[in-house]
């Protein structure tokens, strides 16, 4: 449920309350490394300058003291305690609560002139929890015996009991029938075993394992009949037993559910990449589609515009073919017919008719490309004929060498340019 709860949020808070929930069932269930490990994730997303941040974290380093505690790590404990009661307000309960663990880990590493010290100042602050001040006082005691066994700490054990049968706080009786059982031990064996039966009986009572098997581990201790002994030890393996393989189903389980999330995460990160990998996908598509559009429809500008370009040379070109196609047959035609007219003595009017109807043809066929201006038949009488043309009082034209003989080597297409350039050369000499 938490780990459902911590994807569903963004509040840092309220994230790092959950891994605090996580951390101490985990402390519950005996995993405490894994309780250290989800802790320590609430921890880092918190900031200890922020105001609403500071009971939280207090909390996560107290559990995580304790957890230190139940490892031995004894320093290591003192210095989460210390650093969880500077963050809360001077003498409130859980910062009294937090120094008398101190207080415990100091009593356990064997300092129990500081632990006694912050006892004492922890009683000068009369808390206003009685259960705490029954714990004080209880602690106080038992480290004052732990110190000297020649102390006597009943008065102070039992003045504890009695707050706590008063407010029937049964887990606080367990440590005191406990710590009572183990002062009794040697100066008087049978309280020692009436305490111990007196702490199954509340353990049991309050269904806690582990102080019933504390209980039984004492009534094994303390008991004289080897009958009951045997019972007990059965009764101790048995219980253990059970308790070992409720905290492995318990943990195992809690790991199963830690690992299905974990999993359905993984598959929803996955999901997720894949989604944004598709997306990426149909934008990158997108984009080479619009690319390519654009390249195609700029091409296509490009293309026409070529296209027309080249239909404009094209144009162009006709418009000059057609330009020189005038000049050489009808300007340069009229012309020699205008020069026979003026120059000759006796016009002869069929054979200039003909021209003029030839040149009428070839002037109405002008746009054709294969208009042929020469006739291939008789060239060499063509060849006179448009010699003859330029001849007047003032100007003679020798012609040598115009024989058929010669003229049967030239091609069509020759005649044509050579009877169009003999026309020009002779128009530009007149």
């Amino acid at each position: 449920m938490f780990e459902k709860y911590l994807g569903e949020t963004s509040d840092p808070l309220a994230k790092a309350k959950s891994y605090s929930y996580m951390g101490e069932i985990q402390q519950i269930i005996g995993d405490m490394y894994g309780a250290q490990e989800t802790l320590m994730k609430g921890v880092r997303i918190l900031d200890a300058s922020q105001e609403p941040h500071k009971e939280a974290l207090a909390i996560m380093y107290n559990i995580l003291g304790n957890i230190s505690l139940e490892l031995k790590n004894y320093d290591e404990a003192i210095s989460l305690f210390d650093k969880g009661f500077a963050l809360l307000p001077a003498r409130s309960d859980y910062g009294v609560e937090m120094v008398n663990s101190k207080a415990i880990a100091l009593q356990r590493k064997g300092d129990h002139n500081r632990a006694v010290s912050i006892y004492d100042s922890l009683l000068q602050l009369h808390p206003s929890n009685q259960l705490l001040t029954a714990r004080i006082i209880h602690n106080r005691a038992r480290t004052k015996w732990l110190q000297n066994h020649t102390y006597n700490p009943t008065p102070d054990f039992h003045r504890s009991l009695k707050i706590r049968l008063d407010s029937s706080f049964l887990p606080g009786l367990n440590a005191s029938y406990a710590h009572l059982a183990d002062y009794y031990e040697k100066p008087a064996p049978d309280s020692a075993l009436w305490y111990a039966t007196k702490m199954y009986t509340v353990a049991k009572q309050n269904q806690s394992a582990d102080d019933m098997l504390e209980a039984i581990d004492k009534l094994i201790r303390f008991n004289k009949s080897a009958r009951e002994k045997a019972q007990w030890y059965a009764a101790f393996r048995k219980l253990n037993d059970s308790v070992q393989l409720s905290r492995d189903t318990t943990r195992n389980r809690f790991a199963l559910i830690r690992y299905e999330v974990q999993k359905n995460k993984a598959d929803n990160l996955a999901l997720q990449q894949h989604i944004t990998k598709q997306r990426l996908l149909i934008f990158s598509v997108s984009i080479m589609s619009i690319g390519l559009l654009a390249g195609l429809w700029f091409r296509f500008r490009y293309r026409r515009r070529k296209l027309k370009q080249e239909a404009e040379l094209s144009i162009r070109d006709a418009k000059l073919k057609t330009s020189q196609k005038v000049h050489d047959v009808v300007a340069n035609g009229l012309y020699g017919i205008m020069n026979e007219l003026e120059h000759s003595k006796e016009i002869k009017r069929d054979p200039l008719l003909t021209r003029i109807e030839l040149l009428y043809e070839k002037s109405r066929d002008i746009s054709k490309e294969d208009i042929s201006y020469a006739v291939y038949t008789d060239y060499n009488k063509q060849i006179h004929v448009l010699l003859n043309e330029f001849t007047n009082e003032h100007t003679n034209v020798f012609v040598v060498g115009n024989q058929p003989l010669f003229w049967n080597k030239v091609n069509g297409v020759q005649k044509d340019q050579l009877l169009l350039i003999l026309r020009e050369i002779m128009t530009n000499m007149k």
